[in-house]
């Protein structure tokens, strides 16, 4: 009889155990495979940079990235995103007090400042002025007694252009040579501001054609200053924030809308994790409002949802530049994106490209001595895993060192087979083998037991 059963169980089990390794085979689900190349052969943390390939197949999420190693074993990462700090330049006031102001008419305001005794060496001064409309060349002397004094800038400038731009700069920098007097020499005391209005006027002798007079009106202001504030520059590092990576976007096209008054560029998104676009120009002198749209996702119309907005600018005046050429957007993985910027009634600008900064995204695991890896990825299937990979990375610390791997190329996957949800589960897989398990062995059971019923009964007594 256990002959027989293990006989009839044998084909049952056959066939699960084959839905299981099925199941259980997440490979042939994905895709693609690159092989993942180190320096070194000992353990290690690995870190594998993902790419464009990467992102333009992996699912929303990125459920769907799997590592294997040369032993078809499934390896736990963690799904990084890198950070950085920036450093940047910041003025620390420097407390002084104004000695003197000397006004020589119609050349120049003289200003002499004492650093307090307690105060840093400075670098630069602000000039306070409520004025707009104005340039003016600004001379800077340090003395360290307040009677000799040394030239230390002979040109700089201070600036409002106010009436064409949004252009201000009242910054004055110059070097630190141990001086505790400073003396600004502002050109020109007095101010010429011109009226954007003209007065007209007619005159008509007989016989003569009729003349014409414009008056522009132009009104003479003292040139005020407030104060002058020092300050010393320092460098300053930032909180983390997400390091990004700077991809050139292919610009599909480029469209100018009159009656609109917009220009609309349309780029690849390419499915990069995308977090800031930038606009290359030579256009120069401008300050346009712009907003970023994404494909809206479902139905079947065509919709664009905004993702981010801002105002781009570029100002350059003989040796003064600066600029903001990129939009801040919420985090998003699309095929394609709009810009949309607003023109108004001004010339349209030259659009020489678009540039994406991306999340930095990369898979960290532990690598053992003497193994190789790969990375798999696309499916339509996969659920996210379930690994203890941040756990383990985190108590190694963020001072362990890490070794970078390079991803090869795509190779389509040979064994690759779409599956659907929920059959092409590989959890889905093995529950189903357990249940038809237990049901083939509950049945040998109760045949076994209906034998054992029908055999006849052996008589003992003689």
């Amino acid at each position: 009889m256990t002959a027989t059963l293990a006989a009839r169980i044998r084909p049952g089990l056959l066939v699960v155990l084959a839905l299981a390794a099925t199941g259980a085979a997440a490979d042939s689900r994905l895709r693609f495979t690159r092989d993942l190349a180190r320096e070194g052969r000992g353990d290690a943390v690995l870190v594998a940079p993902l790419d464009a390939p990467v992102f333009a197949e992996a699912r929303d999420g990125f459920p769907d990235l799997r590592v294997y190693d040369d032993r078809g074993g499934e390896v736990p990462y963690d799904l990084e995103r890198a950070v950085w700090r920036r450093t940047v330049s910041a003025h620390e006031p420097a407390a002084s007090r104004v000695v003197s102001l000397e006004v020589v008419e119609g050349e120049a305001i003289e200003i002499v400042v004492k650093l307090d005794d307690d105060a840093p060496e400075p670098d630069g001064a602000t000039v306070r002025t409520p004025l707009n409309d104005f340039e003016r060349r600004v001379r800077v002397l340090g003395s360290a007694d307040g009677r000799t004094w040394t030239p230390l800038v002979d040109d700089a400038r201070i600036f409002d252009y106010s009436r064409f731009m949004d252009v201000r700069d009242v910054d004055v920098p110059f070097p630190p040579r141990g001086f505790r007097w400073f003396k600004l020499i502002v050109e020109r005391e007095a101010d010429e501001s011109r009226s954007p209005y003209y007065e007209l006027s007619r005159s008509r002798i007989e016989g003569e054609r009729e003349r014409r007079t414009e008056v522009e009106r132009i009104l003479r202001r003292p040139f005020r200053i407030d104060r002058i504030d020092l300050f010393r520059t320092v460098e300053r590092t930032t909180e983390e924030e997400p390091a990004m990576i700077r991809d050139q976007l292919d610009v599909l096209k480029v469209e100018t809308d009159r009656r609109e008054r917009v220009t609309r560029i349309d780029v690849a998104g390419g499915r990069l994790p995308l977090l800031r676009l930038a606009l290359r120009t030579s256009s120069r002198n401008f300050n346009r409002p712009a907003r970023v749209l994404a494909p809206a996702p479902g139905g079947a119309i065509e919709r664009w949802a905004e993702i981010g907005r801002g105002t781009l600018y570029l100002y350059q005046i003989e040796g003064f530049r600066r600029e903001h050429l990129a939009l801040d957007v919420v985090e998003s993985r699309a095929d394609r994106l709009r810009i949309i910027i607003d023109d108004g009634d001004n010339p349209p600008l030259d659009v020489l490209g678009v540039d994406g900064d991306r999340a930095d995204l990369r898979l960290a695991f532990i690598g053992e001595e003497g193994r190789t890896y790969r990375l798999a990825y696309g499916s339509d299937a996969l659920d996210p895993p379930r690994y203890d990979a941040a756990a383990v990375l985190a108590a190694l610390g963020p001072r362990h060192p890490r070794e970078t791997v390079a991803l090869g190329p795509p190779i389509p996957n040979a064994d690759h087979r779409p599956s659907s949800r929920p059959w092409g589960d590989g959890a889905t897989w093995l529950t189903l083998a357990l249940i038809l398990m237990t049901a083939v062995l509950a049945w040998a059971v109760v045949q076994a037991v209906r034998r054992v019923d029908k055999a006849p009964t052996d008589d003992f007594d003689g």
